[in-house]
């Protein structure tokens, strides 16, 4: 086993009084930070449904997938493996009704 030396030295006081101030919280006031835009989070977006549980969350990632899908002009499964084709008919219809519960964003432009 390497011994350690764990004495003070002017080079360790030196290397962890750096490493304080680096690492130290800075302490200011509120006021005198610089204002930041708002950022677009989804839960400032009083139009979108928030998900509160597991199941609520799967259908928003099913509604997000199929959204996407349709736009990139990908057929959608319902499972993972060899699981039922949705039509592109079928699949506008439910995308339309996400958006009207509130699953989906009303219109996103196509990029």
């Amino acid at each position: 086993m390497a011994a350690t030396d764990f004495r003070m030295t002017r080079r360790n006081l030196l290397i962890r009084a750096v490493a304080s101030m680096i690492f130290a919280p800075a302490i200011v006031r509120a006021a005198s930070l610089m204002p930041v835009r708002g950022l677009p989070l989804q839960f400032l977006n009083p139009e979108r449904r928030i998900p509160k549980t597991v199941g609520e969350w799967y259908q928003l990632s099913f509604y997000n997938n199929l959204d996407n899908d349709l736009r990139a002009g990908r057929g959608m499964t319902y499972s993972q493996i060899g699981g039922k084709t949705i039509s592109v008919a079928e699949g506008d219809r439910k995308v339309a009704q996400a958006r009207a519960e509130g699953w989906l964003p009303p219109h996103r432009p196509t990029i």
